[in-house]
């Protein structure tokens, strides 16, 4: 079914299809009759599926990453569609509407996507007022981002911890959009210490109990990559593997030299590789979650065995439509059944 639909959605514009789809689950989300028809179709959790994760429980390892649902306008609907958390934004302390359109791409060829839509949301107090006093069934994280026009970034960052953090169980402090100018500066030694030292003070200062996670590029080389994972698990939960990449390398379809970042399928190796390297750098106890290129259970099942412990998807849901989540999920079941393995920590 979804297949014939996205052929007439690929038809048009992407953004403008995206936000078609935004107000069409708005009205969904208004109706428990709809909202449960939904969940009966694509909700699948199953005890082994299920883990603990810095004291959050998720029902299942596949998680919908920060960019669909912008500014936290659909978690209550979007939990309904078989993901086991959502992630929200990237929310910034002010409104902001991102950068000039176009601005998003379909790379049908490569099942990818290029955006630089530039964090364009309706800022934190907004986003506070979407979340605040949901009874969420599955956990919300969300992605938090910085103003373009912003001086300093690091109270950004802390803007939004402050304004959401009774709303959600976890965040991840994204360094690593490439449509912000000179964000990606924060990977840096001497730049990045310093901002995980003022988030870290700041949390023990406010007694925050709060898992903090840090959302990383794609495009980080190994020896880039050692000193924040040296660095990150005295003061973050976890890292997110990886961000959108700016390489074009083996790219088909026509719109692969458009500015932005690139996810889905291209990324997936390289990812994949990233995972496994640093799942042998840092403590066990520290969360990796994997993404990039996810479309299918095996995929899954490679990042989880890299060293994982759980998952997210974006570009996959927009070519494969909302069976996916389900699809992987009873794949995955299937698989530890097939193979005596008890718990999903345990592939």
């Amino acid at each position: 079914m979804y297949k014939l639909l996205s052929k007439i959605l690929f038809r048009f514009d992407p953004e403008k299809t995206h936000n078609a789809v935004i107000k069409i689950l708005k009205i969904i989300q208004k109706s428990n009759r709809m909202s449960k028809l939904l969940e009966g179709f694509y909700d699948y959790n199953a005890v082994k599926l299920s883990q603990t994760i810095n004291g959050i429980s998720f029902p299942n390892p596949i998680g919908l990453a920060a960019g669909f649902d912008k500014s936290a306008e659909l978690p209550q609907i979007l939990e309904k569609l078989g993901f086991g958390y959502i992630e929200v934004g990237g929310i910034t302390p002010l409104p902001q509407k991102g950068n000039a359109k176009p601005r998003l791409f379909r790379l049908v060829k490569d099942k990818a996507l290029i955006n630089r839509m530039g964090f364009n949301n309706d800022g934190s107090i907004k986003c506070y007022k979407s979340l605040y006093n949901k009874n969420f069934k599955k956990p919300i994280g969300v992605n938090v981002g910085v103003n373009k026009d912003s001086k300093d970034w690091i109270n950004d960052y802390i803007k939004v911890i402050d304004q959401l953090v009774d709303t959600v169980d976890y965040f991840t402090i994204n360094i690593s959009s490439p449509n912000t100018k000179g964000l990606q500066t924060l990977h840096n030694p001497r730049e990045f210490k310093e901002l995980s030292e003022a988030i870290k003070k700041h949390l023990n200062y406010s007694n925050y109990n709060i898992p903090i996670y840090l959302k990383v590029t794609s495009d980080i080389t190994f020896n880039d990559l050692d000193h924040i994972l040296e660095t990150a698990p005295k003061y973050f939960n976890g890292i997110v593997l990886a961000n959108t990449s700016q390489k074009r390398k083996g790219l088909l379809d026509q719109h692969k030299y458009e500015k932005g970042g690139l996810s889905g399928r291209p990324l997936f190796n390289y990812n994949l590789q990233l995972i496994k390297y640093s799942r042998g750098k840092v403590p066990k106890d520290f969360t990796i979650i994997g993404t990039g290129g996810i479309f299918s259970a095996d995929d899954a099942i490679s990042m989880l065995k890299a060293g994982a412990n759980i998952l997210q998807i974006y570009t996959s849901f927009m070519y494969e439509g909302p069976k996916i989540t389900k699809k992987i999920n009873k794949k995955l079941e299937l698989y530890m059944k097939d193979n005596n393995i008890n718990n999903i920590s345990e592939i």
